[in-house]
């Protein structure tokens, strides 16, 4: 357990989460970190097509788990999932037309768990502290909204563990 505290201690540098607005895919508002507050949260982040290959290695076990919650044990998670593209100088200019093509290819139970930001993505990245777009973002946060694990790139059994663990604790 200590190993698990401590990898969590070195992947977050006690950090926050900025002020994001949004909206679903179905048109549900969003307000980041306020109305995530009381649950554990995991966000999953992608600034890129190839961020966005990696962050498809995430969706199926992020959705078996938390979401569909099909293993024996997954009813006892209560977890806060958002899938978020971070859209940056002309991709936010064509954010609707991007979310419209978003809605047509995601199936409806995954279409409230993808937020499309009203803020510029520059500001979310920096914020963040993601130097990296050509990877994705996975951050997990307590119930009070601060960051006790973060990771980045394809989705490996070790992370999700990692995730797991403090879930439990």
């Amino acid at each position: 357990m200590f190993y698990v505290a401590f990898i969590a201690f070195v992947n977050t540098w006690a950090q926050e989460v900025p002020v994001i607005s949004g909206e679903t895919i179905n048109n549900i508002k969003i307000n980041l970190p306020a109305d995530l507050i009381g649950k554990y949260s995991l966000l999953c982040f992608a600034s890129s097509s190839k961020a966005e290959t990696d962050l498809q290695s995430w969706l199926d076990p992020v959705y078996q788990k938390f979401i569909a919650k099909t293993g024996i044990m997954d009813d006892m998670y209560d977890v806060n999932v958002f899938f978020i593209p971070v859209l940056t100088g002309t991709n936010f200019t064509f954010a609707g037309s991007m979310k419209k093509k978003f809605k047509e290819n995601t199936q409806e139970d995954l279409q409230s768990h993808v937020i499309f930001c009203n803020e510029e993505g520059k500001n979310i990245l920096a914020a963040l502290q993601m130097e990296k777009s050509e990877t994705s973002h996975i951050f997990l946060l307590n119930k009070e909204c601060k960051v006790v694990y973060r990771t980045t790139g394809r989705y490996t059994e070790e992370k999700f563990d990692l995730i797991d663990d403090l879930l439990e604790d």
